[in-house]
């Protein structure tokens, strides 16, 4: 219709209505421009708060699993630091000081690990699609970023640590007897996965007091733990950073902006 009137008037050269008509083109195409911006503005907003909400719910899973992993490493980091002085006692007096109960209990808590918390499903969506720009605060944006890449070092550091450990296992394994009753269907799996519990039921510590291989062993799954659950504890810091931006009254930057 404008661009109609538009014409008409270039033609009667009314220039009058020529300059009206123009001003009405112009204003026309600079509303529709700003019409689709705002609306493309509210929809972008519309999935960083749904993104937001999957993110809470992501890094509240990680931190919940985190704590129980570390709970379980600072065991399994303490449990051989605490055969290898019962070990030394061994030596000295030739006998184990710590009832059987305690020691298999150790000796379980040494072979345990747990694989490490993963990678932020949202945000690892977010990255591949190249839609990290939808969050608008710069510094959920580093704080994401600085958890997946300690979450990629920590699954790495695991991968080496279960190459260091895996050899040292028979010098423990071959003096215990496994549990042949054990039914795993019976098993809790939460219970498991707070507290582990191998189906262990009795060592020969004759034999594994004389076990030759045992102080290395003993040594090697101490300093591999220990070094382990450093890396945990940076994960979670990490992880903790971002839920802290994460929370419902957290000031977010460019939060606020249209």
């Amino acid at each position: 219709m404008i661009l109609r009137r538009f014409a008409e008037a270039l033609k009667q050269q009314n220039w009058s209505a020529v300059a009206i008509e123009f001003v009405l083109l112009v204003l026309g195409v600079f509303l529709g421009i700003q019409v689709a911006n705002w609306n493309e503005t509210r929809r972008e907003h519309t999935l960083e708060a749904e993104y937001i909400a999957r993110l809470q719910r992501d890094f509240g899973a990680i931190d919940a699993r985190l704590t129980i992993n570390l709970t379980r490493w600072e065991d399994t980091a303490a449990a051989p630091v605490r055969l290898i002085k019962d070990l030394d006692a061994f030596r000295q007096r030739g006998t184990w000081l710590r009832p059987k109960a305690e020691l298999l209990r150790d000796l379980d808590a040494t072979m345990g690990s747990r694989i490490p918390a993963p990678r932020a499903a949202s945000y690892v969506e977010l990255l591949s699609a190249g839609r990290l720009g939808l969050l608008r605060d710069s510094r959920l944006r580093e704080a994401l970023a600085d958890y997946d890449t300690q979450a990629g070092f920590t699954m790495k550091a695991y991968d080496v640590l279960v190459q260091r450990v895996d050899p040292q296992r028979p010098a423990l394994v071959r003096h215990m007897r496994y549990d042949r009753g054990a039914d795993a269907a019976r098993m809790d799996p939460e219970e498991v996965l707070r507290h582990g519990g191998e189906p262990w039921v009795d060592v020969d510590l004759a034999q594994l007091g004389a076990d030759p291989g045992l102080e290395t062993a003993l040594n090697t799954f101490a300093s591999a733990s220990h070094a382990h659950v450093l890396n945990v504890r940076l994960q979670q810091g990490k992880a903790k950073a971002v839920i802290a931006l994460l929370e419902p009254g957290a000031e977010r930057a460019g939060a606020g902006q249209p």
